[in-house]
């Protein structure tokens, strides 16, 4: 059977390139009408613009020179000048000016182009008596008030009448290019529509004769288009020939190779945003500790000892809930008494305009959570809103529980920011783009810990403050 099948390929091969022969013929005969007409069409449309381009050429220096020449000639003849020509001279001019428009009417199909035409010859005619009347006049007063009501009117009337002839075939011309444009895209479009049926034709027939090779090959391409796209997860694609086979095994070992690659990669990639976000949480900004510490000694010579004793507590709970004995995961309550401290050792500093307050309810105090999530934004509320305002201002921690997550805010009454700056807050924390750890480390901390669905929210408006929202999930696993 294998044998019978080898022998009919090649006459079933030969009957498919003579059909395909003659479909080409067969195509090539409305192809070639197709073209002829085209040129045709060409050619018309080539002899029109022709003859437009000369019209408006003819009638643009007819119109740059008659109306000045004209008008000093006649001048001399009003003044009687020496330097002034023949009456027939002139109304010779008057005569080219004639045959022009002859010339410009044989070329001209559009209608206004016609109409205007017709009232440049009739102001001609009017022009022609009205200079012969011009020379009967023998009062020189006169014969210049004559000129300008009459004469130097009318070349102007015909110099205008010239313009809208030049604005009507520039338009006419413009009307031609889009007609001649649209035939030839419809003339296009038909030789494109008429080679496409025959693609189809010859693709028809060729796919009976080659299902067998393109029905694998396709499907191994689109497992090829989803490799890219990456999904990863395939089926072996059937195929009776053993070099598709292997091609498609081939192309499964890459992909699991790929997705490996990709998952070490994901992984190497998140365990470096770990390890560059937990070396930002061990530093420790020197100028809080130096301020802090002066505050301190300020204090003690002051003799207000109670209160250095008090900063100093508060000290201690700050840098021994940042150590946290290295975990990166702490309860609510720790991380509240973190920024409680923290609070607590700025209002000694900034007592004049400093007020904060925190309603956490106690009953969310043991939900674990990342470290440093509340602080950093304390103390971004303190610079940028508080410090920044005139007066006393406010900051307000809150916490509650909300759709099975955590959520927290951190508000103060501050100096706000401008549309502009909250535009590009918002956008550094949905790229992930680090605008100085107090916002953008803590929103890319939430993102590798929670996932899609949580994250961080933030509103302002200028004057009147700022308002950041986290939305954490009740239950976390610390990264290793």
């Amino acid at each position: 059977m294998k044998i019978l099948q080898r022998r009919e390929q090649p006459r079933k091969r030969m009957e498919l390139e003579e059909r395909m022969r003659r479909l080409l013929f067969t195509t090539m005969i409305p192809m070639t009408c197709l073209m002829i007409l085209l040129l045709v069409i060409f050619w018309h449309y080539t002899g029109q613009y022709n003859k437009l381009s000369e019209n408006l050429a003819v009638s643009s220096e007819f119109n740059l020179h008659f109306k000045d020449e004209l008008d000093l000639e006649m001048y001399y003849i009003a003044i009687g000048s020496r330097e002034s020509s023949d009456l027939e001279d002139v109304l010779d001019q008057v005569e080219d000016a004639q045959d022009i428009m002859k010339k410009l009417r044989r070329n001209t199909y559009n209608t206004n182009g016609v109409k205007s035409l017709n009232s440049l010859d009739s102001y001609l005619d009017n022009l022609r008596k009205r200079m012969i009347q011009l020379t009967e006049i023998k009062e020189y007063d006169k014969r210049m008030e004559f000129m300008d009501s009459n004469i130097r009117i009318i070349t102007s009337l015909i110099m205008q009448e010239m313009q809208n002839y030049i604005y009507n075939e520039s338009m006419y011309l413009v009307d031609v290019e889009k007609s001649l444009t649209q035939r030839v895209k419809l003339l296009i479009s038909g030789m494109a529509v008429l080679l496409f049926a025959t693609l189809i034709i010859l693709m028809r027939r060729s796919f009976r004769l080659t299902d067998g090779i393109i029905r694998p090959v396709t499907e191994m391409r689109n497992k090829v288009k989803k490799v890219g796209r990456g999904n990863f997860d395939m089926l072996p694609v059937e195929a009776e020939i053993e070099e598709i086979e292997e091609l498609d095994e081939g192309i499964n070992k890459m992909a699991r190779k790929i997705s490996a690659l990709l998952e070490n990669v994901r992984q190497e990639k998140e365990m470096q945003h770990l390890t560059e976000l937990q070396l930002i949480q061990a530093q420790v900004n020197p100028h809080f500790l130096y301020n802090t510490l002066d505050t301190i000694v300020w204090l003690i010579e002051g003799g207000m000892t109670e209160d250095a004793v008090e900063m100093i507590s508060s000290l201690s709970i700050f840098f021994r809930t940042s150590l946290s004995k290295g975990n990166d995961i702490i309860p609510l309550s720790e991380e509240e008494r973190h920024t409680l401290s923290y609070l607590e050792i700025q209002q000694y500093r900034y007592r004049d305009i400093l007020e904060f307050e925190i309603n956490i309810p106690k009953e969310l105090g043991k939900i674990p959570v990342p470290k440093l999530s509340l602080q950093p934004l304390a103390e971004n509320a303190l610079y940028h809103g508080i410090k920044n305002r005139r007066g006393k201002g406010k900051i307000i921690i809150e916490g509650r529980e909300e759709d099975h997550a955590l959520v927290l805010t951190v508000s103060d009454n501050g100096q706000g920011m401008t549309p502009e700056r909250l535009h590009e807050v918002q956008e550094a924390i949905r790229t992930g783009r680090r605008e100085g750890f107090g916002i953008a480390a803590v929103a890319e901390r939430i993102a590798l810990y929670y996932g899609s669905g949580y994250g961080m929210k933030i509103l302002s408006e200028e004057g009147k403050g700022t308002r950041i929202e986290l939305r954490l999930g009740k239950n976390i696993q610390p990264k290793s």
